[in-house]
């Protein structure tokens, strides 16, 4: 038998909490909707996964580990078997800092998103499921070529983007009725800008409302390979209804021909690589990082200056670090996860080099260290390049840029965790 269990549980901070995705003095001054943590339970036979969508730009990886480990421990799962998706709205409250207000929120996030999974494991009925795929208009390549033969944050209309919209949904088996719907589309939630001090979801929080009273069940949005794709219309709430329509429109036209069957695969599974970084430079390549990052982010970086030239005067050029590799596949769809930003081109890549249009990728899961560039981004430089790691480093541990072949690498990994690798 094929069961699903889904529950959803409200995470709203309160008001004052600082934002993340982009800074904002005030911090939270508003709510313009609530923000939700939705669980979804699989089980087929022995084998049992549980999915996680989080209204949030992307918890730490210890934090999100013990997340996992929590929800592991109360259903006798292995924590691999457990996935965590962020929806990386910017504008969402911040989890990672010192100040009281965030450990308290993080406290209760942490609490509510295992309740969500053991409620959604008390609700598991017998279920059948179905795929869909079609292509949606809502991403532009945000890799602008400057002058100066590098590149800067603007609009490249020539780049690439993963446009495909995927859709897994979820039906009663005895009823028919929609018991949840999962969709994967890649674009940043970055509508709202840092002129707007209104607690969001972003679009993908209002395409989930418009689908959920439509279908009668609850939506996630899963965020794809976004890495290099900003949000098509930006700015304004008109903007965010404009993308979220997009979505839920496209959404909505499929739902007639989805074809429903039970769940015949089931497979949650994961491993770590090791990620090599950049090496580090000598001190005036240390200062002149810091200084580029100062100037074009407004940025403190004096925490990451500090960090990387005691590193440098220590030896500890040649940096490394864990990166988990996730995938989880059910029937004919899959999707595979990371906990970095990538670009658009490794997710195409990868449904190419495994000829499935159903073979999802993404970022944002189980945790957030970075952004993970294709090895042709890097003689143009650029934010996602060369500066996050400068901006977010003290943060998140990503002290350098992964090296040139780290892409090519998490591909690999993906094709032996989908059963095609070497």
């Amino acid at each position: 038998m094929s069961k699903v269990g889904v529950f959803t549980v409200d995470i709203t901070p309160p008001l004052g909490i600082d934002f993340i995705g982009y800074h904002r003095p005030e911090g939270v001054t508003s709510i313009d909707e609530h923000l939700y943590a939705t669980a979804f339970v699989f089980e087929h036979e022995e084998e049992k996964s549980v999915f996680i969508s989080v209204d949030n730009a992307g918890m730490l990886i210890e934090d999100t580990n013990e997340i996992r480990n929590k929800i592991a421990q109360a259903l006798y799962l292995n924590k691999e078997q457990i996935t965590i998706c962020y929806t990386h709205t910017h504008s969402g409250p911040a989890t990672a800092s010192d100040q009281s207000l965030v450990k308290a929120y993080k406290t209760t996030l942490l609490s509510n998103t295992l309740h969500a999974a053991k409620k959604a494991n008390e609700r598991l009925k017998d279920a059948t499921v179905g795929w869909e795929v079609t292509h949606v208009d809502i991403g532009d390549n945000r890799r602008e070529m400057g002058s100066d033969g590098k590149v800067k944050m603007g609009t490249n209309l020539d780049g690439i983007v993963d446009r495909r919209l995927g859709v897994l949904a979820i039906r009663d088996e005895s009823t028919s009725e929609m018991k949840g719907v999962m969709v994967f589309c890649t674009a940043h939630p970055n509508v709202l800008k840092k002129d707007s001090n209104r607690l969001s979801a972003d679009y993908p929080g209002l395409a989930r409302e418009i689908l959920s009273q439509a279908l009668g069940c609850p939506v996630i949005i899963i965020q794809g390979a976004a890495g290099n794709v900003n949000a098509k219309y930006r700015g304004s709430m008109e903007a965010l209804k404009h993308m979220a329509y997009k979505v839920s429109g496209h959404v909505l036209t499929m739902i007639s021909s989805f074809q429903f069957s039970p769940i015949s695969k089931l497979q949650t599974r994961s491993t770590t690589m090791s990620m090599n970084l950049k090496e580090i430079p000598d001190p005036e390549g240390i200062r002149e990082m810091a200084e580029l990052a100062q100037e074009q982010w407004g940025v403190n970086t004096a925490k990451w200056q500090e960090t990387i030239l005691k590193k440098q005067s220590q030896g500890m050029t040649k940096l490394s670090m864990d990166l988990e590799v996730q995938i989880i596949q059910i029937n004919e769809g899959s999707f595979a996860g990371i906990p970095m930003e990538p670009f658009s081109e490794v997710a195409i890549e990868l449904q190419e080099q495994l000829d499935d249009e159903l073979m999802f990728f993404g970022g944002y899961t189980n945790g957030y260290l970075g952004y993970l560039p294709t090895k042709e981004a890097y003689p143009y430089g650029g934010y996602e390049v060369e500066l996050n790691p400068v901006v977010y480093g003290p943060m998140t541990g990503l002290w350098m840029p992964p090296v040139e072949s780290t892409a090519e690498n998490v591909v690999m990994e993906v094709k032996k965790l989908y059963g095609k690798g070497s």
